[in-house]
């Protein structure tokens, strides 16, 4: 492979698994109360 592939490559990589590293502390953060169980009861 060429060396540009290769950057191409880990910067694709660090894009993907960065975004969802950063959306996971997120949701860990701020959980969403709405969801499963939780917005059945609030709903009823």
């Amino acid at each position: 492979m060429d060396p540009i592939a290769i950057v191409f490559l880990i910067i694709a990589i660090v894009v993907v698994w960065g975004g969802m590293a950063a959306s996971l502390i997120h949701l860990l953060k701020n959980p969403d109360h709405l969801s499963g169980e939780e917005a059945a009861v609030d709903r009823s």
